[in-house]
């Protein structure tokens, strides 16, 4: 399966969800998806287009355009393509599907993804602190408008 297949079967099976489709290289695509359809955008990639390995969940911060954006690259242990797919969310009201339940990975990523920039992953099974200390959570710190950013003190290294 090639970078132009894989593209064509994600745009046909979601024309609606799927936008900015396109290869970058004969092994690495990209695109965004409607915030409201990735879980089912993703687990069309698992089962129908063999990408079965969720490598990174993060987030951008876009501050002038006044939203975050939630970027996912999943690659397959069956073909060699790569899939950057990214989800645009207000950022006044960053919310997006879980993933964990088709990538049970997911749920690291989308763990300090809330933590850092304050996206909340809705069914997400546990979204518990992971690696900022207590006195800091609901401070987003990788988000640009942080207070002091960028402040060098070891508290604002994370």
């Amino acid at each position: 399966m090639d970078v132009a297949e894989i593209l064509k079967s994600l745009t046909d099976a979601f024309p609606e969800a799927i936008s900015e489709a396109t290869a970058e290289s004969e092994i690495r695509a990209r695109s965004y998806v409607d915030k409201d359809e990735v879980r089912k955008v993703c687990q069309y990639l698992k089962d129908s287009l063999q990408f079965d390995h969720l490598c990174s969940v993060c987030g951008v911060d876009y501050i002038k355009r006044n939203e975050l954006e939630v970027v996912y690259h999943i690659a397959s242990y069956n073909h060699p393509v790569v899939l950057t797919l990214k989800a645009r969310l207000p950022r006044e009201n960053p919310e997006i599907e879980s993933i964990v339940s088709v990538y049970w990975n997911a749920n690291w990523y989308e763990r300090e993804t809330y933590e850092l920039f304050g996206i909340l992953f809705k069914n997400h099974p546990n979204l518990k602190p992971l690696v900022l200390p207590e006195d800091m959570i609901g401070e987003w710190p990788l988000r640009k408008d942080y207070e002091g950013f960028p402040n060098k003190t070891a508290r604002n290294l994370v």
